[in-house]
């Protein structure tokens, strides 16, 4: 049984601040803001590759013209959302975690931070996934300011999901920074609906200033839309179904001794879409910064509506 050393993670304090982090996706640096009062950019990203090591593109932080002197820079890892993938990545009797922890620590070097952003890690791995967050805190150099990015929860959640890995109190006693992922209430593959109701966000922000420190407590807005088609056309044909198809629509398919048959058809589809809007932006910032919090974070920089400026 994997057992938790957290008793080597020492827990200084700092000082409320109000930070405004903004992720970056390469190669969309035009969209960084003129006027900004962002503190934090996370760009995104490096990968975990499936032998431990990191597929980098960000060797260094990319030149931001209207970035000022004083903001952070971080480099956020991602990895496969794979349960499996984690297990073995985790598993401190095999080579991955070492060299995850390596690779990252060296990749780092030019930046001000590193991020975390692990998702899809099985219950049964949250207690490796804590270890392995406290070995990469103590390989990492003091200087770099040290986040980690998790899944939303709540207290009834954390109630039926005892195991859960995302363990907001441990993380929170572990990492500098907990950003918040309080988004994708609807996802790409589940039912339409909104990217983040205040609603649903409400009981999110309750639950992590209840087992964060408010100074490492980073809260997620979403900036974006998603849209979804109820009903995809795109599938497999069963032959009797493709002479269905030809007589209802009164379709003379072409036929050739080489490709078989072809026949085309215009169909209407319904979309359906969900988005913020500054109103419902300012909405959760007013939630979230009720109470001293250590700031905000945006998902993402080139999506957020005409007149929204980023800050606190």
């Amino acid at each position: 049984m994997i057992q938790l050393f957290l008793l080597f993670i020492a827990l200084p304090t700092f000082a409320l601040s109000s930070e405004v982090w903004g992720y970056l996706m390469q190669g969309e640096e035009r969209f960084f803001p003129v006027k900004t009062s962002i503190t934090d950019i996370a760009h995104f990203s490096a990968t975990v590759q499936a032998d431990g090591t990191l597929k980098n593109p960000l060797k260094t932080p990319p030149q931001l013209p209207h970035a000022n002197e004083i903001i952070r820079h971080h480099l956020v890892i991602t990895a496969p959302w794979n349960s499996d993938l984690y297990h073995h990545y985790f598993d401190p009797d095999l080579p991955f975690r070492d060299r995850i922890i390596q690779q990252i620590v060296q990749h780092t070097k030019p930046y001000d931070g590193v991020q975390i952003d692990f998702e899809g890690i099985a219950s049964r791995d949250g207690t490796a996934f804590l270890n392995f967050l406290i070995q990469l805190k103590k390989n990492l150099p003091e200087d770099k300011l040290f986040s980690v990015a998790v899944m939303a929860r709540w207290a009834a959640h954390k109630q039926n999901h005892p195991r859960d890995p995302y363990d907001y109190p441990i993380i929170g006693r572990i990492a500098d920074r907990v950003i918040i992922m309080a988004y994708d209430e609807h996802y790409r593959t589940g039912t339409p609906g909104p990217i983040a109701s205040l609603d649903w966000c409400k009981p999110i922000y309750e639950y992590a200033l209840h087992t964060i420190p408010a100074h490492k407590l980073i809260m997620g807005i979403p900036l974006y839309g998603r849209a979804w088609q109820p009903e995809t056309l795109a599938k497999a044909y069963k032959n009797r179904e493709l002479q269905k198809e030809v007589r209802v629509r009164s379709i003379t398919p072409l036929i050739d001794l080489e490709t078989g048959g072809h026949f085309s058809f215009t169909e209407t589809v319904s979309i359906e879409v969900y988005h913020e809007t500054l109103e419902s932006i300012r909405a959760k910032q007013q939630l979230y910064l009720s109470h001293p919090i250590g700031g905000t974070a945006y998902w993402r920089i080139g999506q957020e509506p005409a007149q929204f400026y980023f800050k606190n």
